[in-house]
């Protein structure tokens, strides 16, 4: 009860061991626990610490009891009382008594799943993993669909004899819990877990549920590695046809399915009013596999598209997959944030994210300064509900203290964004995004360190098609690559290396935006894995490698890139500053563009004075086209030099323009 006072003796002598300390001593937790004679366990309640004192005198607590009761710090409804704060997000609190009067609370115990009434209506039950249970969750048929899965202890959803499926509006891991996805090598069976919820404006006012949260827990999902990830075709596969023929066999298998990317020419995305103006029609398409005859393979139906030869079919089926479901009012998405752990390899994530690329409009929440709440808890009032929610993206390490790693995944299709580092560092490789409305693999904050290595990104034509100025100074600098790009960073220091776009992008492929007036102030988080030079600085203190200003080569590096797809331009660099004696710039090495469209850039530049071109190629494909080589714009009076490069520019109407 909200009017219920307790006074508390604690002996000291009780906490005087090796492992105990009281120097550091900021807070006490107070948690019921065991079970009442009906066998449900008792809820964790939380109180208000109105006095605190020390003393060597013996203490009669019940002479003393309360003159009043204490100012009540929940309202009438305890679902929207409490919320914490973890790394500048706020997430609802659970416990038996915060959940919905028709809700079941189920507790695992004996490490074992509970057992759950077949017949509970859908998300009207919640399972709680506690800190001390290991369960194993392997039902081949579970019809359940259940509101949330809260751990604590640890739980593995994982086959035995049997394909899993398991269907949930949300899974939160809390501090310590961990949570493993994941299949044996080796065995056909697979996992899928199918995220099936609603948004609730007034419990979760930010909008994070619905979908996997590790909220500073550990969260693990791995499923059988898959060797081939892409292959070449070695001709045109020609609509009507149901064959496509690779250029060496692959170990794809029957049942797989492949992503075939638009390879259209000619398209005219220069126009003010494309697609609408232009009879456009997105032309990448998926084939099912029936059968495998070395280097050919049949698909389950007849293509309706030419794709031509040298584009890659991207292997998209694997082993654990994790999705919305098609009858969740809203779409789910994977977030990590904190301490724990964060992989996920070898998983197919679709459908997650949220679709929008309109203007983001967050709800504003602040804590009622008038009560004192135990650290990291406090009443939310909010002041305005948004419409348009920050995040919510595909994969997102959202400020994790853990170095992390995105690896092997296929992401489609992606909703706003698909694979995000945001104030994290995430080893992001050897992945397949398609289909992203906004951003297929995003660096959000510019305090990113971990390398992008070998991924396959397809466009599909989605995001605003607006360039990120657009929305630069009224959205305050948050509302970034909403275009349609490929890859987008908003710093220098990760590696960019080996990655290959096909389709078609909205505005760019590839696309670096760092604005200083944003980034400045961002501190590098101190993980393992960054290189110590860099960890725990601001951006505006860190020291070049050289005496010429920090460049993209100076920690990370743009290498070995190449897009052969539809787009606007095809590297977009915006606001590289440099020192005035600097004869390098950043430098842009080994990058292969070839654009299939009429017009358009092979590289845009804004605010930027010089950069190093090493074996750049860049072609246009149509005849007749108004392709530009490289052209540069706001470059404060001066010219755009590209001094010591190796650059070929081929079957463009002209090689450079603007301030070029």
């Amino acid at each position: 009860m909200s009017s219920e006072f307790r006074r508390v003796a604690i002996p000291l002598d009780d906490m005087r061991t090796n492992e105990w300390t009281l120097k550091n001593l900021y807070a006490l937790y107070f948690h019921t626990c065991g079970f009442n004679e009906e066998g449900s366990a008792y809820p964790l309640l939380t109180y208000h610490v109105s006095d605190l004192a020390v003393t060597n005198n013996a203490i009669d607590v019940i002479s003393m009891p309360p003159t009043t009761s204490p100012t009540p710090y929940v309202t009438d409804d305890t679902l929207l009382a409490t919320h914490r704060f973890i790394h500048k997000n706020w997430y609802p609190i659970f416990a038996p008594n915060r959940e919905p009067a028709e809700n079941s609370w189920l507790i695992a115990e004996n490490d074992a799943w509970p057992i759950v009434d077949s017949s509970a209506p859908s998300h009207s039950v919640t399972v709680f993993i506690p800190f001390d249970q290991n369960v194993i969750f392997s039902a081949a048929a579970d019809s359940t669909i259940y509101d949330k899965i809260i751990v604590e202890g640890s739980l593995t959803i994982r086959p035995v004899d049997a394909d899993v499926k398991i269907t949930v509006g949300t899974i939160i891991v809390e501090k310590g819990g961990t949570l493993n996805i994941l299949t044996e090598e080796n065995s056909e069976h697979t996992v899928t877990v199918e995220i099936n919820g609603a948004l609730d404006d007034q419990t979760d006012p930010e909008e994070m549920m619905v979908g996997i949260l590790a909220l500073e827990g550990s969260l693990t999902i791995s499923g059988n590695e898959v060797h081939t990830k892409m292959a070449p075709l070695s001709q045109t596969a020609n609509a009507g046809s149901n064959v496509l023929v690779i250029n060496e066999a692959a170990e794809f298998a029957v049942g797989g399915e492949l992503t075939l990317p638009d390879t259209q020419e000619g398209l005219n995305v220069g126009h003010w009013n494309f697609p609408a103006c232009c009879s456009y029609t997105d032309q990448t398409e998926t084939c099912t596999i029936t059968a495998i005859d070395g280097n050919q393979i049949i698909c389950e139906q007849a293509l309706m598209y030419d794709h031509a030869i040298l584009s890659n079919a991207a292997y998209i089926s694997r082993s654990v997959i994790i999705r919305t479901s098609e009858a969740s009012i809203d779409r789910g998405h994977i977030l990590h944030t904190g301490a724990g752990k964060f992989e996920v390899r070898n998983a197919r994530v679709e459908n997650l994210g949220r679709t929008s690329t309109d203007l983001i409009d967050s709800t504003v929440m602040a804590p009622d300064g008038d009560l004192n709440l135990p650290p990291g808890q406090a009443k939310m009032i909010v002041s305005h509900q948004g419409s348009n929610q920050i995040a919510r993206y595909a994969v997102h390490a959202h400020h994790s203290l853990v170095e992390a790693y995105f690896s092997g995944n296929a992401v489609l299709p992606v909703g706003r964004d698909g694979m995000v580092a945001h104030n994290s560092r995430v080893h992001i490789i050897d992945n397949i995004v398609a289909g992203a409305n906004g951003t297929g693999i995003f660096l959000e904050d510019g305090t990113e360190t971990g390398p992008v290595l070998n991924n396959y990104i397809i466009g599909r034509g989605g995001g605003s098609r607006g360039g990120d100025d657009g929305r630069f100074s009224s959205q305050s600098g948050t509302d970034m690559a909403h275009g349609g790009f490929g890859i987008w960073c908003r710093g220098k220091l990760a590696l960019v290396q080996g990655n290959h776009a096909e389709g078609h992008f909205g505005v760019s492929p590839f696309a670096f935006f760092v604005h200083p007036n944003f980034i400045s102030d961002k501190v590098i988080p101190d993980v393992q894995g960054t290189p110590a030079e860099l960890a725990g600085k601001k951006l505006k203190d860190i020291e070049p490698t050289h005496t010429n200003g920090l460049q993209l080569q100076s920690y990370g590096g743009f290498v070995n890139n190449s897009a052969v797809a539809t787009f606007q331009v095809g590297i977009d660099l915006s606001y590289f500053s440099v020192s005035a004696d600097d004869e390098v710039g950043s430098i842009i090495q080994d990058a292969f563009i070839k654009n299939l469209a009429l017009n358009g850039r092979g590289i845009s530049t804004t605010h930027s004075r010089l950069f190093t071109l090493n074996d750049v190629t860049i072609q246009g494909t149509v005849a007749e086209n108004t392709i530009t080589g490289i052209w540069c714009n706001n470059c404060n009076g001066c010219t755009l030099q590209t001094p010591n490069t190796t650059l070929v520019i081929e079957n463009v109407v002209s090689n450079r323009g603007g301030n070029c």
